[in-house]
């Protein structure tokens, strides 16, 4: 049996001045307008702050989500990588985070002559039946 899957990713670029025209207020529609023509099943998100992510939840409420901050669970002022998910869909079974670094396990921690810390989000769905 096959399994039919659509994945998309988007970096959220967090958010920039609002006379800039990368401002979040300037993108978000789009981004929205975008992820709903495509009906992911899973999005990945990269770089997004609470605020984004908070809209994503507002205007797409499909979506679950999991994910925390490349800090640790209990920030929420820094970038998040976060995994929305077709809740009608599929369901989580199992996810996690992990540091780039010497330390995978140790939130916030950096390796490498990273300037802040990097992080893998990683979750395992499964088909609702």
């Amino acid at each position: 049996m096959s399994v039919s899957l659509t994945v998309m990713s988007l970096n959220l670029l967090d958010d920039q001045p609002e006379d800039s025209p990368n401002s979040w207020t300037k993108r978000r529609d789009l981004c929205v307008s975008v992820i709903t023509s495509y009906s992911p099943i899973i999005l990945c998100t990269q770089q997004g702050l609470i605020s984004q992510l908070e809209y994503f939840r507002q205007s797409l409420p499909d979506y679950d989500h999991f994910g925390i901050s490349r800090k640790g669970s209990d920030d929420t002022s820094d970038e998040h990588c976060t995994i929305l998910y077709d809740k009608e869909k599929v369901e989580l079974l199992e996810g996690g985070t992990f540091w780039l670094s010497e330390s995978p396990s140790v939130p916030g921690s950096m390796s490498w002559g990273c300037e802040v810390p990097s992080v893998a989000t990683w979750a395992v769905p499964t088909k609702r039946s």
